[in-house]
């Protein structure tokens, strides 16, 4: 006779679909554009409830619908030129890759006893979560991690694991929640369990408690300014900007050059100021390669007068340059010489990501590297950074959405966490920000709610070492392996019983 595990699904649940609408609402702020802690944490939570009190295929199918149809909703706006259907297939996309670590728990947690199978859903989800990331030109931005960002102790965690180990812990209070559902919430049946899961949580909470109160970087800093001049939206560069280029050569340059010109005065003043780096944003000068060399001819002028590094993001357009252009950072040394030029990866089909080497150059105040905006989404590619010492990454951006620059924001704490290394991000159209080498904000700022567009800000020169920079994804790996374990002892257990 077959044994029945406490632990096993229950059989049925009259509040079941009460679960699954609790969950689809606070799906809408788990995935996408919305992110909220609280959601993140308690989607799961009766996601798995409700999956396991259904049948598999009936409550699949409802739980890939609930999924498809709140990524819908919560990626809306991330791509804002795409037509509706192109929107709706992507949500149905991305809502049955999400559905794919519930369906797994589904299937295999009946094949576990007690609190080992609280284990299932965080490694099928995180190793299914790892591997997908690697390949997906949207990179990480399907991770639970990221709704995690304002909780500055747990987000430690990646200094070790990266995004991967954030995962796990929100997966993994998910299925020991629904263990304890199932178990009746009976003192003596969930003790022990609940005693192991509260001391791997407290020294979780305590090490990143220690990390952020005991260790600090070298004493030291940099004073960085950023300049917003883009005076339009990315819509209005694609709709009304963008064509002229194409079809009336003057007008387009009536349109742009004075934008050339504000970015010029307002790093000279900035110099003046006492600036020691100047960014500006992504793309801040687009136009015909002869008009942008004319324009970096006068920067590093700028730069060898002011004596400081300049970083300069232009984006050359017309015949060679693609159809989005040729997206570009460039650094500029007190010489007046050009000593990075990187080319964006991120956001894009190319697959640049792969074979993209990240530039680095040793100044007075310490090693600088720069990537542009979404690059940043790649924590495989930023890992460069860490490896070559960096101590300060430099991310000129421009956001396509008010909602697109919210999740964004989000993500970059991680990469400084990870890396161990300090981010200035000035940001046309969205948010500027500064983050030191343990994810805090030292400064930010709205560049659509100020009159005067310069984020200033003393940012730390010194990095800090992380076993993330040492060990890589070895987490993602290791939960990887920890799934496939589990599905072969899954698999031989079932083959005993059977004998």
């Amino acid at each position: 006779m077959n044994q029945k595990y406490p632990s096993n699904p229950p059989v049925s649940d009259r509040w079941s679909y009460l679960w699954l609408g609790i969950a689809t609402i606070l799906l809408v702020f788990t995935y996408g554009m919305y992110r909220n802690p609280l959601a993140v944490c308690l989607a799961p939570v009766f996601l798995i409830r409700f999956l396991r009190s259904q049948k598999v295929g009936r409550g699949y199918l409802l739980v890939f619908l609930a999924l498809a149809v709140t990524n819908t909703i919560s990626w809306w706006n991330t791509v804002y030129e795409n037509p509706a259907t192109i929107r709706i297939t992507f949500g149905v996309i991305v809502g049955l890759m999400y559905s794919i670590g519930f369906l797994l728990d589904r299937v295999l947690v009946r094949k576990f006893q007690g609190f080992a199978a609280t284990l299932v859903f965080p490694l099928a989800y995180t190793a299914f979560e790892f591997l997908t990331t690697w390949p997906s030109p949207m990179s990480s931005y399907n991770s639970l991690a990221y709704g995690l960002a304002s909780s500055v102790y747990l987000t430690q965690l990646a200094s070790i694991g990266g995004l991967w180990g954030v995962t796990f812990v929100i997966c993994w209070f998910a299925s020991t929640v629904n263990w304890i559902w199932e178990e009746g919430a009976i003192w003596y049946r969930i003790w022990r369990g609940a005693a192991v899961y509260a001391a791997v949580m407290l020294v979780v909470l305590l090490y990143g408690l220690v990390r952020l109160t005991t260790f600090q970087p070298e004493p030291g800093t940099v004073r960085i300014h950023g300049v917003i001049e883009t005076d339009y939206t990315r819509l209005e560069w694609v709709t009304r900007i963008w064509p002229l280029s194409e079809t009336n050569p003057e007008a387009f340059r009536a349109r742009v050059t004075p934008v050339y010109e504000r970015y010029l005065q307002a790093t000279v003043r900035e110099a003046q100021a006492g600036a020691q780096i100047v960014v500006w944003p992504e793309v801040a000068v687009e136009g015909y390669r002869e008009d942008l060399d004319k324009v970096l001819a006068r920067a590093q002028d700028i730069a060898r007068q002011g004596g400081i590094y300049l970083a300069v993001g232009v984006n050359v357009i017309g015949p060679n340059s693609g159809s989005e252009g040729e997206n570009r950072l460039v650094i500029i040394d007190p010489r007046g010489e050009v000593i990075v030029n990187q080319l964006k990866y991120g956001c894009t089909f190319a697959m640049r990501m792969y074979s993209t080497q990240i530039q680095t150059v040793d100044t007075p105040y310490g090693r600088v590297a720069g990537v542009i905006c979404c690059d940043l989404d790649f924590p495989y590619v930023i890992r460069q950074a860490s490896e070559k010492g960096v101590d300060i990454l430099l991310v000129p951006s421009f956001e396509p959405s008010r909602e697109n620059l919210l999740a964004h924001s989000q993500m970059v704490p991680f990469r400084a966490i990870e890396n161990g290394l300090s981010i200035f991000r000035p940001t046309a159209q969205g948010f500027s920000l500064a983050i030191d080498p343990y994810g805090r904000t030292l400064g930010s700022m709205d560049d659509t709610r100020v009159d005067e567009r310069v984020f200033v800000v003393q940012l730390p020169r010194h990095r800090v070492p992380t076993v993330y920079a040492l060990v890589g994804d070895l987490f993602g790996w290791l939960t990887v392996a920890g799934f496939v374990v589990m599905v072969g002892w899954a698999i031989l257990r079932s083959r005993r019983q059977e004998a």
